[in-house]
């Protein structure tokens, strides 16, 4: 069976977005039907959702059903990469930069203009840019994709997600205006590469009263507390605190927290007693963080089901400092290759903690630096493991640490068929 569509006119240029969509005729080779635009409008928006913001603006000229179809799409993916095929292809990044990013902001502008008034926005996903060789200032820049979030945000959206262009991020940040985040639909944020300034997480907890996951990838947070009632899920990696001031994180009702690498200031977990699966990572580049700062993570976790940790940096360990809780309710432990220094000072302190563990997972991925990272020494080495199932060792091909772990946890009453080795 083949279908042509055939456009008699061309009303609804993506580059002009008039809002009017084309008649079109049909040339049929056999005789058949347009089974796809017979679907309905949900099923449409749904296959539209699949293509890049202009792709889908583009729909408007196949046939009458699809005519308006793109006014009332409810996600909407703005890229401004998408617009890199309309220029130049000799020019370098920074030319065709300059040149897509003036075209992607009168695209999106003229979209949500033209956009059905009545029709809400599921999920507002921007790619966005900033540099120096735009045609506007940094603030103007700045306050386009805003005004973008503060639209989807009055359309009732419940997921945003804004990612800052990986080259000018650290030039360039695109600074967020919590003014605009006051929603009670929004349930979902992701952010990727900008700055939250002081006052962000407050507003966002007032004025978000239904958010329950935020996820933050290798931004900027200028506050001194990320705070809130209603999150479930906090992803927080490789984001950049405040080195003026410690910053806590108080967070009563997160179930699921992620913790990696958080860079330049020392961050604090504070009320984590809802915590059931947690994965942290401390930076190893922050002098600061001792073992000390480390007791703190590990106690303020002490009630989780999943435990994943890894440490890369030194630990110096006095006699004298509890370093682990009783984790009396862990089931599922990660841990990586640092727990196995000092003659395994860490995995026997967890060991000895961990009365209900059932699974052991040791990730041993090489390590670039060749001196021990924890300096210590256990007065008391034994332990029982008897909910202990299985041991799950991860690790490269001859790793000479493999032996040893084996016999380490056979002569504490494992089976060696208890013990699986994965390279």
């Amino acid at each position: 069976m083949i279908i042509k569509f055939q456009s008699t006119h061309d009303t609804c240029s993506t580059n002009g977005l008039r809002g009017r969509g084309s008649d079109t005729m049909f040339t049929r080779d056999a005789p058949s039907t347009d089974m796809i635009s017979g679907l309905p409008e949900g099923v449409l928006h749904r296959i539209m959702s699949f293509l890049s913001l202009r792709e889908a603006v583009q729909t408007c000229v196949l046939s009458r059903r699809w005519r308006n179809l793109w006014l009332s799409m409810p996600l909407i993916n703005a890229d401004y990469k998408q617009f890199f095929e309309m220029t130049d292809t000799k020019a370098g990044y920074d030319e065709a930069l300059a040149v897509a990013v003036p075209m992607f902001k009168r695209f999106v502008n003229r979209l949500l203009e033209l956009r059905d008034p009545v029709a809400s926005i599921d999920k507002f996903c921007l790619w966005y840019s900033i540099s120096d060789d735009n045609e506007d200032d940094t603030e103007s820049q700045d306050a386009a994709a805003n005004r973008w979030i503060s639209q989807a945000l009055q359309k009732k959206a419940r997921v945003v997600e804004v990612y800052g262009d990986l080259v000018f991020a650290d030039l360039y940040p695109l600074v967020i205006d919590h003014s605009v985040f006051t929603s009670s639909y929004l349930t979902k944020v992701v952010f990727s590469n900008v700055l939250l300034e002081d006052g962000f997480f407050k507003q966002l907890e007032s004025g978000c009263p239904a958010l329950e996951d935020l996820s933050l990838d290798d931004c900027i947070i200028s506050g001194d507390e990320i705070s809130s009632q209603t999150l479930k899920v906090l992803t927080i990696k490789d984001t950049k605190f405040s080195m003026e001031h410690k910053t806590s994180i108080n967070t009563p009702s997160v179930t699921s927290l992620t913790l990696w690498r958080p860079a330049h200031g020392i961050v604090v977990l504070k009320d984590m007693a809802s915590v059931v699966t947690a994965s942290v990572k401390p930076s190893e580049f922050i002098d600061e963080f001792d073992a000390r700062g480390l007791r703190q993570y590990l106690w303020a976790l002490s009630g989780v089901k999943n435990l994943e940790f890894y440490y890369l940096g030194e630990l110096t360990i006095e006699g004298n400092l509890q370093l682990c809780p009783k984790f009396n309710n862990l089931v599922n432990l990660t841990l990586g290759r640092w727990c196995l220094d000092a003659n395994f000072y860490a995995l026997i302190l967890f060991m000895q903690n961990t009365p209900r563990l059932e699974k052991l997972t040791l990730k041993l991925h090489p390590f670039r630096y060749q001196q021990p990272r924890i300096i210590g020494e256990l007065t008391e080495r034994s332990f029982t493991c008897g909910h202990l199932k299985i041991v799950e060792v991860m690790c490269s091909e001859n790793d000479p640490l493999v032996n040893n772990l084996v016999d380490f946890f056979v002569s504490s009453g494992m089976t060696s068929a208890q013990i699986h080795i994965k390279h």
